[in-house]
């Protein structure tokens, strides 16, 4: 896993690099291979002449970001960069620092269209890091690690948070899945109303006793190149990369690395290959939708709930030197059958109103109850 990494995959985001990056956490990265018969990245368009009056320091920095956005962005094919390095150098005329840069930078961001392409300030860039703070209790949400129980006597039911700490999540989700299937359950339920991002594969290697072995899915760019997302014994990979226990410090920042990002998680259910129930709903955005696709076109799984947030894409991060922080959407996600999601919301299979008040660790919950209904009319769970 050793390399110099051009990129690293956001926190927030389900993103693989198909070429020379990344995928960590916010500390941390390893490197990805490029994609068997991957093109070089486009090259730029040549900049406008900076201004008599813009320092070297701002104009360095200004085409280095517009470089980072028009070779790596999914988006990059649909933008006149001509035209956008014209308009960025003429708002950044007389730039002095690369703060004077930022309105350039946002006007090249803009003309992508993307909502999961981001550049944001350092004091916002700061703010992004992820929180280690438990919610607080007797509020009706999940504290920020998964959690399970049983539904009836037969229903497996575990709920997938946010991962907004990397370090312990797939561990702690992996041991819930296992005390759960000690009552040999015949059919679950996975729960990503609550999973608004995060890092993907701490979240595949907590199911990856329920999803089984085999293609998962995929990153596929803007050339058409594909990251194969595969399960095997418990051990995931991205493009024929296996994802490691622990990520390493990074080398762009210096941040420490992540312990226990993954288990490898080969545990083998009681009863295998059972029918599964995901529940989604706007919140469910990134790496909770790449979680609900993962499943997508699995024999005996169907989706309950409300429409996703519509971010099914891969984003890359490239921190800059003054602390400012770049978020580029590098790649769409991919199910096992080849379909394609973007920055659409994915509809679940049986639509099910609810609201934030039905989320909770009790009864009445509209979503549970329709999914169990139909858990308990699978052959795995008829008597």
């Amino acid at each position: 896993m050793n390399g110099t990494p051009a990129r690293r995959l956001v926190l927030l985001t389900a993103s693989a690099a198909l070429a020379v990056g990344a995928v960590s956490g916010s500390s941390g990265a390893f490197a990805a291979p490029r994609a068997a018969g991957a093109p070089s990245a486009t090259p730029a368009a040549p900049s406008p002449e900076p201004t008599p009056e813009m320092s070297a320091a701002a104009e360095l920095y200004l085409n280095h970001v517009l470089d980072l956005l028009q070779k790596n962005s999914m988006d990059t094919k649909r933008v006149d960069w001509a035209q956008v390095r014209h308009r960025a150098y003429a708002e950044a005329a007389g730039a002095k620092t690369t703060a004077d840069t930022y309105d350039a930078i946002d006007l090249a961001v803009k003309a992508l269209d993307n909502p999961h392409t981001t550049f944001m300030r350092p004091d916002q860039a700061a703010e992004f890091e992820p929180s280690s703070e438990v919610e607080a209790p007797d509020t009706g949400v999940p504290p920020p690690i998964p959690r399970g129980r049983l539904v009836g006597q037969e229903i497996g039911y575990v709920s997938l948070p946010t991962t907004d700490r990397i370090t312990g999540y797939a561990k702690t989700g992996a041991q819930v899945v296992r005390t759960l299937d000690a009552a040999r359950p015949c059919g679950w339920i996975v729960d990503l109303r609550a999973d608004s991002g995060g890092a993907i594969w701490p979240k595949l290697d907590v199911l990856a006793p329920l999803v089984g072995d085999g293609h998962l899915g995929g990153f596929v760019d803007a050339d058409g190149n594909q990251a194969a997302w595969t399960l095997h014994r418990g051990q995931l990979s991205i493009g024929g990369e296996v994802v490691p226990k622990d990520i390493p410090p990074s080398i762009e920042t210096g941040a420490s690395g992540v312990k226990d990002y993954v288990t490898h998680n080969a545990y083998v259910l009681k009863r295998p290959r059972p029918p599964v129930a995901v529940l989604t709903g706007p919140k469910t955005a990134s790496a909770g939708e790449a979680a609900l696709i993962a499943f997508r076109g699995r024999t005996d799984s169907r989706s309950f709930g409300l429409p996703t947030a519509g971010l099914a894409t891969g984003n890359a991060s490239y921190p800059l030197n003054d602390g400012a922080l770049l978020l580029v959407t590098s790649a769409a996600d991919m199910d096992r059958t080849g379909r394609r999601y973007v920055n659409a919301p994915i509809t679940p299979d049986v639509h099910v109103t609810f609201t934030d008040h039905d989320i909770h660790w009790g009864t009445d919950d509209p979503v549970i109850d329709t999914a169990r209904k139909w858990l308990e009319s699978r052959p795995a769970c008829k008597k």
